[in-house]
This record gives C-alpha cells, structure tokens and sequence, in this order.
C-alpha cells in the first residue's frame, strides 16, 4: 500500500539531523511586522493561514529572478504544455500519430486484459471526469446580454435598483477569496496586471485569435481577436487541489481522472466567479477555453505567494498542497489588495533535490544545480530554436519537446507523482518544511531521506488497491487554510 506518513517520531527524527529545535527567536525573523491591531486587519494576508516558515517577499521579486527588462509578451501558439496538436510542429505529424496510436495500443490493452492502473472502470472515471465539460460553458467574459441560470436571470446591480459594490482593495480580496473558497477554489492570490505585468498577457492565444488591448472600459471577443480593456486590472489567481494518491499512479487513465477533474472544478468557479462579479458591477475576464486563459496561470500562482518555482519548469509547488496543484487566472476590473511572492524554501531545495529529473523517462529534466537564464536546445529536435518558453526568468529549464513526447504516448506525470512535497498531511512533514523554509543545510539529506522512506510512485500492482482506499472528498483536504467552521477543533 502507498504510504501516506512516516511512523518516525519528531523526536527521533530532529535527532536525526542533530536539531535540538527552532528557536523562537526564527520564528520571530519570519513573521511580519504589525504596529497596531488595524494594520493586521488592513493586510491581505490577514485571513489567511500560513504556516510561520513562510516569508513575504518583495512584490513582483519572487524566488526565481526575473528580469522584467528582458521579459516581453510570448506568443503562446509556441507553448507545448498540455495543448494537443502542437507537438507535430516540432516532431512532426507522423510522430505524433505514432505516439497517439501507441497510447490508444496501452489503453485498450489494459481495458481488454485487466491490466492494474487501465481497466474498465478506470477508463470510465477518466470520462466521466470530464463529463461536465459539456454541461457548463466556458466564456471569456460575461456582457451585458442577459445571462440565464436554472431557469432565472442574473441580475445586476442596475436591474436591482442600487449602486454599484464599492469596497477597499483589502475588503474586496476578502471578499472575494471568501466567494471563490465557497465555489470549490482551494486557495485564492492577487496580483495588479499592471504595465510591467503586462509582459506576461500572451500574444496570441492558442485557439489562433490575438489577444489586444483596447481604450474600451469592457473586455470583448471578436473574430480575430481577445479585447482587454485598457485600464487598471487585476488577476486573481487560483488553485484547485487535485488528488495525490492518484498522481501517484505517476501514468494511466486513473492518473489522468484527477488532472481532468480540476478543468471541470474550474470550469464552475470561473462561471460562479464571472456571475457573482456581473451582479456587483465588474467583469471576470476568464478563459474561452477549458485549459488556456490569457495569462500563464503559473506565473500568476509564483508571483501572487500561493506557490513557488520548482525544478520541473513545467508546474510550481505549493507549501499547502505540494505539487499536485492546478492553477488558474480570472482578470477583473474589481481593485484588490496584491498577496506578495512568498519564500518557503522550496526554490532552493530544488536546487538540491533531483527527484522529480531521476523519475523522468525521457530526462526532460534538468540534472543542473543551478537554474539559467537560458532556455536549452531540445534533446529530440536539437536543431530548432527553443521558443516553447519566454526568455526573462531564471529557472531550470524543462525539455518541452520531450517532456511533451512522453505525454503524448504515456499520459505521464511521474515528476508531480514522485515530488517530495506530494506528502499527505503528517507532523513530522511539517517539521521537515519548517527546516526547508529556514536552512538549506539539510536539503541534500532530506530529499534522499524521502527515497529512503519509500515515498513516491505506487508500484503497478498496487495501483488498483486505490478503489478501496477511503479517501478525502475529491482527493482533497479542504481543511487546508481552513480556520472557521470547527475543522481544527
């Protein structure tokens, strides 16, 4: 069976490492400072619980450099990043096809013969996790065309009869974290979109049409193109718990079940989200699309402290929810107080731990110990030019091309399922990422510790065990950054 937490006491294990303890006077160092009971309630990060290792930076400067001089607008028709057709740009159609065929070959092997991870029912939890795709429209931005749910208009703040909602950027972050919790978004940041911001609004969006600023005060789709207004926005940014155990399947249809899941949790709250803003007076600018928006949705999580950059370029690690995160963008016209880039230690534990470059199959991950400005030639197509990611941020680059050749024939995420911070909720964890977040000293220990105690992957023949385990709703812990309610009593 797959193990969920370690029976090392804390105890035996700071002894381990020959910590005696965290002193108070750390702790002290990481916490910010408040002068009076109003600036504490004034903060954005107020009603949001973060565990004491993780520190606030310095907004628009997370742990990965980014140089903002460098950094333009990307034509995201170049991203390679779970957007099917795009491979055969760089590989060719034949090879995509043959690697298409090869996945069908796997899946209808295992339905026909039983195999652990790709059987029947597996196969049916995968589509019937994307059922609701269908069933709730995705739409860029929601006009002023009246908008019909269960039968009944939405109304907005003129058909009602009062002014339009007027609140402080602090209280409107509030607020809107508190909405987006209650439609199923796992955690919730803010970030201005503003001039230097900008750099991040993708060019083109994969659907072909481009996407412009206008002097316009509402955001519009036209035939060609995506219009943004061009006038103070903000991105909210979110995140969507998906489940660990399953990830841990690292491939097959079961492991893609819990990727799938998230579009459709997100596909909801964004159409919560874009309604609830109508009413009060503002637009949500969301995606046209299930899976791409007008903004990396990665970029936005790094930059708002919901998660940090990682070794794999591909996806970004959260000090809450590990690895197995998705994240999304919603754009409004609604001020809001930013939440800054935060520093837990994973960054620089990255910089240490290979994990995730050992499990690959393909070694689209750098084995590098220190990340790059500069983007690599790919392995499988050495002779073109890197353009499947944007110049301007020193990370450790991810061989898209090849990564993306093994997604194609594998459905692969043994990278996110084999990560040492895919861990289920356990003391001696939270111990671990408070020496994480306050020393480097003891990362090369740790990340071969967690080899050691058989974290990771589930073997394929335990992968069916999943069917019988009893676990959280959904996959996920909901408790997370929780603290009304009675779930911490």
């Amino acid at each position: 069976m797959s193990k969920f937490h370690s029976n090392v006491s804390r105890r035996d294990f700071m002894k381990a490492l020959g910590v005696v303890g965290v002193g108070a006077g750390t702790a002290a160092a990481a916490t910010p400072m408040f002068h009076d009971l109003d600036e504490v309630i004034a903060s954005p990060i107020a009603g949001k619980k973060r565990s004491w290792w993780i520190k606030d930076l310095e907004i628009g400067k997370p742990t990965v450099e980014v140089d903002w001089n460098v950094l333009s607008r990307y034509d995201d028709g170049n991203c390679l990043h779970g957007v099917s057709g795009r491979l055969a740009n760089f590989v060719g159609a034949d090879a995509v096809n043959a690697l298409n065929a090869e996945r069908e070959a796997t899946r209808m092997d295992g339905i026909r013969n039983g195999r652990s991870g790709y059987t029947l029912k597996d196969d049916a939890l995968r589509y019937g996790a994307s059922e609701d795709w269908g069933h709730v429209p995705m739409s860029y931005v929601l006009t002023d065309i009246p908008i019909t749910v269960m039968g009944g208009r939405v109304p907005s703040y003129q058909d009602l009869g009062v002014p339009k909602y007027v609140g402080t950027p602090e209280e409107n972050s509030r607020m809107m974290r508190a909405a987006l919790r209650f439609f199923g978004a796992s955690d919730v940041g803010f970030t201005e979109l503003g001039s230097r911001e900008r750099a991040l609004v993708y060019t083109r969006h994969p659907n072909g049409k481009k996407i412009v600023f206008e002097q316009v005060d509402k955001a519009y789709e036209r035939a060609d193109a995506y219009v943004m207004p061009d006038k103070p926005l903000w991105i909210v940014s979110v995140a969507v718990q998906m489940s660990k155990e399953m990830f841990r399947h690292g491939t097959g249809t079961i492991r893609i079940a819990a990727n799938t899941t998230r579009y459709r949790l997100w596909s909801i709250i964004q159409q919560c989200s874009q309604i609830f803003l109508y009413e009060l007076g503002y637009q949500g600018i969301g995606y046209p699309i299930f899976h791409h928006g007008v903004v990396p949705a990665a970029a936005d999580a790094i930059l708002t402290g919901m998660a940090e950059a990682g070794r794999n370029d591909n996806y970004c690690i959260s000090p809450e929810y590990g690895s197995v995160c998705g994240y999304y963008s919603l754009i409004t016209d609604l001020p809001l107080a930013p939440t800054p880039p935060i520093d837990s230690g994973i960054f620089n534990f990255c910089h240490t731990c290979r994990k995730c470059a050992e499990t690959c199959p393909i070694e689209a991950i750098s084995f590098e110990s220190e990340p790059s400005w500069d983007i690599p030639n790919s392995k499988i197509v050495p002779e073109q030019t890197p353009i499947w990611s944007a110049l301007g941020k020193k990370v450790f680059h991810t061989d898209a091309p090849a990564c993306m050749s093994i997604w194609y024939s594998l459905s692969c995420a043994r990278c996110m399922g084999n990560c040492v911070f895919n861990t289920n909720p356990a003391a001696v964890h939270n111990i671990i990422k408070g020496i994480i977040g306050n020393t480097s000293m003891f990362n090369s220990v740790l990340w071969q510790a967690d080899k050691l105690f058989g974290y990771g992957l589930t073997p394929e023949e335990e992968r069916e065990d999943w069917w019988n385990l009893d676990l959280p709703v959904m996959g996920q812990d909901s408790t997370i950054g929780a603290i009304h309610g009675g779930y911490n009593t």
